[in-house]
Protein backbone atom coordinates (compact mmCIF):
# COMPACT_ATOMS: atom_id res chain seq x y z
CA UNK A 1 0.00 0.00 0.00
CA UNK A 2 3.15 2.59 1.14
CA UNK A 3 4.34 1.70 -2.40
CA UNK A 4 1.38 2.76 -4.11
CA UNK A 5 1.39 5.86 -2.25
CA UNK A 6 4.61 7.34 -3.69
CA UNK A 7 3.62 6.27 -7.37
CA UNK A 8 0.27 8.01 -7.73
CA UNK A 9 -1.61 11.23 -6.65
CA UNK A 10 -3.64 10.77 -3.08
CA UNK A 11 -6.93 11.70 -5.01
CA UNK A 12 -5.79 8.72 -7.03
CA UNK A 13 -5.52 6.35 -4.60
CA UNK A 14 -8.44 7.21 -2.26
CA UNK A 15 -10.74 7.37 -5.79
CA UNK A 16 -9.46 3.45 -6.27
CA UNK A 17 -9.52 2.51 -2.82
CA UNK A 18 -13.38 3.26 -2.64
CA UNK A 19 -14.07 2.09 -6.00
CA UNK A 20 -12.31 -1.15 -5.06
CA UNK A 21 -13.84 -1.77 -1.16
CA UNK A 22 -17.26 0.08 -1.40
CA UNK A 23 -19.27 -3.49 -0.94
CA UNK A 24 -16.63 -4.59 1.68
CA UNK A 25 -17.28 -1.35 3.48
CA UNK A 26 -21.17 -1.33 2.84
CA UNK A 27 -21.19 -5.09 3.93
CA UNK A 28 -19.35 -3.88 6.92
CA UNK A 29 -21.85 -1.18 7.91
CA UNK A 30 -24.63 -3.67 7.80
CA UNK A 31 -23.28 -6.41 10.11
CA UNK A 32 -21.87 -3.35 12.13
CA UNK A 33 -25.65 -2.35 12.39
CA UNK A 34 -27.12 -5.74 12.89
CA UNK A 35 -25.21 -5.79 15.70
CA UNK A 36 -26.05 -2.94 17.36
CA UNK A 37 -29.47 -3.62 16.46
CA UNK A 38 -30.28 -0.44 14.47
CA UNK A 39 -32.48 -0.14 11.40
CA UNK A 40 -31.22 -0.61 8.06
CA UNK A 41 -32.04 0.71 4.78
CA UNK A 42 -30.32 2.21 1.63
CA UNK A 43 -30.54 5.62 3.17
CA UNK A 44 -28.75 4.96 6.38
CA UNK A 45 -26.30 2.49 5.06
CA UNK A 46 -25.53 5.34 2.44
CA UNK A 47 -25.25 7.81 5.25
CA UNK A 48 -22.60 5.98 7.48
CA UNK A 49 -20.66 5.05 3.82
CA UNK A 50 -20.39 8.62 2.95
CA UNK A 51 -19.25 9.37 7.29
CA UNK A 52 -16.59 6.07 6.94
CA UNK A 53 -15.43 7.40 3.45
CA UNK A 54 -14.90 11.13 4.81
CA UNK A 55 -13.64 9.89 8.83
CA UNK A 56 -11.09 7.50 6.49
CA UNK A 57 -9.82 10.79 3.65
CA UNK A 58 -9.80 13.34 6.89
CA UNK A 59 -7.78 11.66 8.90
CA UNK A 60 -5.59 9.94 6.19
CA UNK A 61 -6.04 6.65 7.25
CA UNK A 62 -4.73 5.04 4.42
CA UNK A 63 -1.20 6.19 4.81
CA UNK A 64 -1.61 4.80 8.11
CA UNK A 65 -2.89 1.16 6.86
CA UNK A 66 -0.42 -1.48 7.68
CA UNK A 67 -1.50 -4.82 6.03
CA UNK A 68 1.35 -6.89 8.32
CA UNK A 69 -0.77 -5.84 11.74
CA UNK A 70 -4.30 -6.53 10.49
CA UNK A 71 -6.24 -7.51 7.69
CA UNK A 72 -8.28 -4.94 5.57
CA UNK A 73 -11.74 -6.18 6.35
CA UNK A 74 -10.36 -6.12 10.16
CA UNK A 75 -9.10 -2.23 9.48
CA UNK A 76 -12.46 -1.53 7.71
CA UNK A 77 -14.86 -3.33 10.53
CA UNK A 78 -12.67 -1.23 13.13
CA UNK A 79 -13.30 2.26 11.17
CA UNK A 80 -16.97 1.23 10.91
CA UNK A 81 -17.17 0.11 14.57
CA UNK A 82 -16.26 3.66 15.70
CA UNK A 83 -17.72 5.92 13.01
CA UNK A 84 -21.52 3.97 14.09
CA UNK A 85 -20.51 4.37 17.79
CA UNK A 86 -19.66 8.26 17.25
CA UNK A 87 -23.15 8.85 14.90
CA UNK A 88 -25.23 6.83 17.46
CA UNK A 89 -23.61 8.71 20.56
CA UNK A 90 -24.56 12.25 18.42
CA UNK A 91 -28.07 10.90 17.75
CA UNK A 92 -28.46 10.00 21.64
CA UNK A 93 -27.05 13.23 22.99
CA UNK A 94 -29.44 15.27 20.32
CA UNK A 95 -32.47 12.72 21.17
CA UNK A 96 -31.95 13.53 25.23
CA UNK A 97 -30.98 17.19 24.46
CA UNK A 98 -34.65 17.01 22.29
CA UNK A 99 -36.55 15.27 25.03
CA UNK A 100 -35.22 17.89 27.74
CA UNK A 101 -36.28 20.35 26.17
CA UNK A 102 -40.15 18.93 24.98
CA UNK A 103 -39.92 17.65 28.46
CA UNK A 104 -39.38 20.97 30.04
CA UNK A 105 -41.96 22.81 27.74
CA UNK A 106 -44.75 20.17 28.58
CA UNK A 107 -44.26 20.52 32.31
CA UNK A 108 -44.09 24.38 32.24
CA UNK A 109 -46.90 24.31 29.91
CA UNK A 110 -49.24 22.12 32.19
CA UNK A 111 -46.98 22.17 35.57
CA UNK A 112 -50.09 23.08 37.85
CA UNK A 113 -51.88 20.47 36.63
CA UNK A 114 -49.18 17.96 36.21
CA UNK A 115 -47.51 18.66 39.87
CA UNK A 116 -50.93 17.63 41.47
CA UNK A 117 -50.39 14.03 39.09
CA UNK A 118 -46.95 13.79 40.45
CA UNK A 119 -46.74 10.43 42.85
CA UNK A 120 -45.02 11.59 45.84
CA UNK A 121 -42.63 9.33 45.94
CA UNK A 122 -41.30 10.14 42.72
CA UNK A 123 -39.37 13.32 43.57
CA UNK A 124 -37.63 14.12 46.83
CA UNK A 125 -38.61 17.23 48.27
CA UNK A 126 -35.90 19.08 47.01
CA UNK A 127 -36.36 18.23 43.61
CA UNK A 128 -39.71 19.63 43.83
CA UNK A 129 -38.79 22.85 45.25
CA UNK A 130 -35.81 22.96 42.37
CA UNK A 131 -38.99 22.43 39.52
CA UNK A 132 -41.15 24.63 41.46
CA UNK A 133 -38.73 27.45 41.73
CA UNK A 134 -36.97 27.42 37.91
CA UNK A 135 -40.39 26.05 35.91
CA UNK A 136 -43.32 27.38 37.32
CA UNK A 137 -41.80 30.84 39.48
CA UNK A 138 -39.35 31.12 36.32
CA UNK A 139 -36.00 31.82 38.91
CA UNK A 140 -32.58 31.13 36.96
CA UNK A 141 -30.66 28.38 38.62
CA UNK A 142 -28.47 30.90 40.24
CA UNK A 143 -31.62 32.63 41.70
CA UNK A 144 -33.07 29.16 43.09
CA UNK A 145 -29.53 28.04 44.29
CA UNK A 146 -29.29 31.22 46.59
CA UNK A 147 -33.03 30.80 47.63
CA UNK A 148 -32.07 26.89 48.35
CA UNK A 149 -28.75 27.87 49.62
CA UNK A 150 -27.19 25.14 46.89
CA UNK A 151 -24.79 25.51 44.71
CA UNK A 152 -25.88 26.33 40.80
CA UNK A 153 -24.36 22.85 39.73
CA UNK A 154 -26.53 21.16 42.29
CA UNK A 155 -30.00 22.87 41.69
CA UNK A 156 -28.69 22.14 37.79
CA UNK A 157 -28.04 18.43 38.56
CA UNK A 158 -30.92 18.00 40.90
CA UNK A 159 -33.23 19.47 38.43
CA UNK A 160 -31.54 16.96 35.27
CA UNK A 161 -32.46 14.58 37.92
CA UNK A 162 -36.19 15.22 38.34
CA UNK A 163 -36.82 15.64 34.89
CA UNK A 164 -35.26 12.51 33.91
CA UNK A 165 -37.25 10.59 36.65
CA UNK A 166 -40.40 12.09 35.32
CA UNK A 167 -39.67 11.73 31.86
CA UNK A 168 -38.80 7.74 32.81
CA UNK A 169 -42.54 7.39 34.63
CA UNK A 170 -44.18 9.09 32.34
CA UNK A 171 -42.88 7.54 29.04
CA UNK A 172 -43.52 3.90 30.99
CA UNK A 173 -46.63 4.55 32.63
CA UNK A 174 -49.87 6.16 30.75
CA UNK A 175 -51.84 8.61 32.38
CA UNK A 176 -54.21 5.94 34.43
CA UNK A 177 -50.74 4.70 35.88
CA UNK A 178 -51.16 1.29 33.26
CA UNK A 179 -47.72 0.22 31.72
CA UNK A 180 -47.33 1.23 27.96
CA UNK A 181 -47.34 -1.84 25.86
CA UNK A 182 -43.61 -0.57 24.27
Amino acid sequence: MKQCLVDKKSSDIYNDFFVDHTNLIKRTIVSVLKKFNSRIDSVIVDELFQNVALKIIKNNYLDKYDSAKAKLSSWIYVIVETSIIDDLRKQQKHKAETLDETFTIGVTTHFFTVRNYIPKSLLTERQMEILLLTIEKEYSTKEASTVLCLSESAVRCMKHQALRRLRNYYTKYDSYGGKHDH
